[in-house]
């Protein structure tokens, strides 16, 4: 049984959507999509779902989704993303990096809600801040790699986006975006487990969200 990514031309070039218990990256530049992609992810069925976010904060994500007629409001949202208070606090770290001293409570909560759940959808956005959390790259991409089993061991379908492609030998598939000269475009570039229609796909922002004509597909 394939999970939707919620958008129709994307689960066709996939051969039906996303295989559940596994991983995905959403990369690109900035402005690419990528969070739009992983709200139609959300939206499709909201009671199932996790967001957690690094970038944005809980209501101006609620705002965006509402602009696009997505509906999460029944979606869990854990909002790691820096409050304003944040800017004139100073604080002191005498042994351990503020990484450090940060990581264990956001791991805790984040094991907490997704064993407490149990969700099918899980969105991470953006995953680049929660590398930060390690200290070098080993431990970056240790960290990956176990919250990728743990996030999945109960067969959730994870989709997380960053800028670059740091963990993409770690994830089960890849799907990357681009705004080039010539338009924006989707395209597959790991997809572990199935087929998939291959090559670069035009893709349009609108104000519905994110399209993949399926003419083009």
């Amino acid at each position: 049984m394939r999970v939707s990514t919620g958008i129709a031309g994307l689960d066709y070039v996939l051969r039906g959507g996303l295989i559940p218990g596994r991983t995905y990256l959403v990369h690109g530049e900035p402005g690419t999509g990528k969070t739009t992609l992983g709200l139609h992810f959300l939206s499709f069925d909201p009671k199932s779902g996790v967001l957690i976010t690094f970038a944005q904060a809980t209501d101006l994500i609620r705002a965006d989704a509402a602009s696009l007629g997505l509906d999460i409001n029944e979606l869990v949202v854990l909002d790691f993303s820096p409050p304003a208070e944040t800017f004139t606090e100073v604080q002191s770290y005498d042994i351990f990096s503020p990484a450090e001293v940060e990581r264990e409570p956001i791991s805790l909560q984040i094991s907490k809600t997704i064993e407490g759940l149990n969700p099918k959808r899980i969105f991470v956005d953006s995953f680049g801040h929660f590398l930060n959390l390690a200290a070098d790259s080993f431990q970056r991409r240790r960290l990956a790699q176990s919250f990728f089993r743990f996030a999945t061991k109960c067969g959730a379908a994870l989709i997380v986006a960053a800028d670059e492609r740091d963990c993409a030998r770690d994830v089960d598939g890849v799907i990357h975006l681009e705004n080039a000269t010539e338009g924006r475009s989707i395209q597959i570039t790991k997809f572990r487990g199935s087929d998939f229609i291959a090559g670069h796909h035009p893709m349009l922002l609108t104000s519905e969200g994110l399209q993949i004509p399926l003419s083009a597909a």
